[in-house]
């Protein structure tokens, strides 16, 4: 029992040690506000008469003229190239404004006109509210300009204008909305709130139809030259459309390679689904088209397409999870036959996807996406194809993809020279992606 005790206060001592260390590295944070009411947690790199190089915790380093800030809070002095700095910048003021980071409200909310969002390290950033949807938000901000972000890394939200809001119960508002303290307010004809975790979307409404989009795209190129002379070419885009209640995918994954002149790889997918999500759990798939080319593994074209369902078993903002299933028809075409056999095969099939997310770190993200048939023998049989990708952020629009592709046919078709392709292909791509 005593040395229960003794672990009980030596595990409390280290919690408040924590504690302390954590209002600590809090309380030596340096504020920069901008003219424009943006406001900006970090630290101050260099102070001149001329500028300030200041390193965001959200938009990494910013450089501004002394015109550009209105007051720069430091919590210790820097080092400066001149002995005096412009008046236009307060340096060395006490460290309190920048402990009550979370407390502070920027003056312009709610009479100039701009939407304005906090983050969990007390940032503000004045602009446009593009989206919220899919746990990801798209925001046009006045300094950083645009850029995308995750919903669990926001605090609050204050729109100037009235938006369409999408809850998981089917609850749908207009109005301008405020989300704050885990809460989300609908000041419309009948103002109403609902629990944060409820909110399926936001889509401001009289936006551009050009704002409901976003989308990424990777590249990865490898050459060799030398005894082995080898060329290899990654690519993949993802394009999609989001409402508060619907969601249209466009993607594509495409593989070459060449070794010594002669082709090792040489295949394109490119996939079209349209969600209409019903409830928090559940959603309709009324579109699901599949293209792919592949002649190294004798298909010259096979389209596929269907209708389903799904079902989200999570939809968190670490983690999400969705399962869909449904009837399809799909055509193949050949590449070559056997004389005699027929180069095409039609023929029902059944689809089963899974589309799996997970953040591991802050900048560390984990997708699964899986696509199963089921199909005549003539046509495959069975086939299924996977792409696991570990996402590591760079910077806010860059990253660097790590995938690993398989793609599995249970019955290939024999070719016209007697042989028969392999049931598997495996790929390992590393490519840099751009997120807009």
């Amino acid at each position: 029992m005593n040395n229960l005790s003794s672990l009980t206060r030596s595990l409390k001592l280290r919690a408040c040690i924590l504690a302390l260390g954590t209002m600590a590295l809090i309380a030596r944070a340096d504020v920069l506000i901008a003219t424009n009411g943006e406001r900006f947690v970090g630290t101050v790199i260099a102070v001149t008469t001329h500028r300030v190089v200041f390193e965001s915790e959200l938009g990494g380093q910013l450089t501004l003229s002394p015109e550009q800030i209105l007051r720069l809070d430091q919590t210790a002095p820097v080092e400066t190239n001149t002995p005096t700095v412009s008046a236009a910048v307060s340096t060395n003021a006490p460290a309190s404004n920048a402990s009550n980071s979370l407390a502070w409200l920027p003056p312009g909310i709610g009479h100039d006109g701009f939407d304005w969002l906090q983050f969990k390290s007390g940032e503000w950033l004045k602009g446009t509210l593009k989206y919220i949807q899919q746990k990801k938000v798209e925001f046009d901000s006045d300094e950083l300009e645009e850029m995308t972000l995750k919903l669990k890394d926001i605090r609050q939200v204050y729109t100037a204008h009235p938006v369409f809001v999408k809850f998981n119960d089917l609850e749908t508002g207009y109005g301008t909305v405020v989300l704050s303290n885990g809460i989300v307010t609908v000041y419309g004809a009948k103002p109403f709130s609902m629990p944060r975790e409820e909110l399926s979307g936001i889509t401001p409404g009289g936006e551009s139809e050009f704002s409901l989009w976003s989308g990424d795209a990777v590249l990865g190129i490898n050459f060799q030259s030398g005894n082995t002379r080898q060329t290899t070419l990654n690519a993949s885009a993802e394009l999609g459309r989001r409402t508060p209640n619907t969601a249209l995918l466009l993607d594509y994954l495409g593989n070459y390679s060449e070794v010594n002149d002669s082709r090792t790889a040489n295949n394109h997918r490119g996939n079209v689904n349209y969600d209409i999500r019903l409830n928090r759990d559940w959603f309709v798939r009324p579109v699901l088209l599949e293209f792919y080319h592949d002649p190294i593994a004798n298909i010259s074209l096979r389209t596929t397409a269907g209708a389903g369902a799904g079902y989200y078993f999570f939809d968190r903002d670490d983690l999400e999870w969705t399962v869909g299933v449904g009837p399809s028809y799909q055509y193949t075409r050949f590449n070559t036959v056997e004389p005699g056999e027929s180069d095409s095969a039609t023929t029902p099939a059944g689809v089963v996807s899974s589309r799996f997310k997970v953040d591991l770190t802050s900048r560390l993200t984990f997708y699964q996406n899986w696509q199963s048939m089921f199909m005549d023998r003539e046509a495959g049989q069975y086939t299924h194809h996977t792409v696991s990708t570990l996402e590591f952020e760079i910077k806010r629009h860059l990253d660097l993809d790590v995938s690993f592709i398989w793609d599995y046919l249970k019955n290939p078709q024999m070719r016209s020279d007697g042989t028969t392709p392999d049931q598997n292909d495996y790929y390992m791509t590393v490519g840099f992606g751009v997120r807009f």
